[in-house]
């Protein structure tokens, strides 16, 4: 019997391990997930491919803080967001994300990002460059994952043209 006792611990303790390894496996494919996602979002908005950005990316009801506005809606943010780069150019660049799974449709997430912004403003040209963080919050839908939070601080920004200070340097 004592044999028969050792192998049902070693199968219970293989079966723990192998759902260790799942639940291991299962959390970095989520990261992934996220990390595609944010990509995702960051070249549909450069590319202004709105039907996309809201389809693929957020959330229903998404609520984001930018340069301190808060907009609330997917609807609201794209129509926001769409408007306010209507005719200009943008490049993001988001790293070193830090990405969490809090439950089994949740996680939250801090992207570094710089980006470009050349936008046609009343009385020219606005161009900026610049650097902080987005601070993130993510829900699984059935289509998969979608932001429903993101909060967007700048650190810095250089105005090129068009802005306080451009073309003096750092602002």
């Amino acid at each position: 019997m004592g044999q028969v006792g050792e192998v049902d611990d070693e199968v219970r303790r293989l079966r723990d391990e192998v759902a260790d390894l799942r639940r291991e496996v299962r959390e970095l494919r989520d990261i992934e997930e996220i990390k595609q996602l944010k990509a995702r979002y960051f070249q549909l908005v450069d590319a202004q491919r709105w039907d996309a950005w809201a389809d693929e990316v957020l959330a229903e009801q998404v609520v984001t803080h930018h340069d301190s506005d808060e907009l609330e809606g997917r609807e609201v943010v794209v129509a926001a967001v769409s408007r306010a780069l209507e005719g200009g150019q943008t490049v993001h660049h988001g790293n070193c994300p830090q990405i969490t799974i809090t439950g089994p449709d949740t996680a939250v997430g801090t992207w570094a990002m710089d980006d470009l912004v050349d936008l046609h403003g009343p009385d020219g040209p606005i161009v900026l460059h610049g650097f902080g963080h987005y601070v993130e919050e993510y829900v699984r839908t059935r289509d998969g994952w979608r932001i429903a939070r993101s909060v967007l601080t700048r650190q810095r920004v250089d105005w090129v043209t068009g802005g306080p200070g451009a073309g003096d340097g750092p602002a």
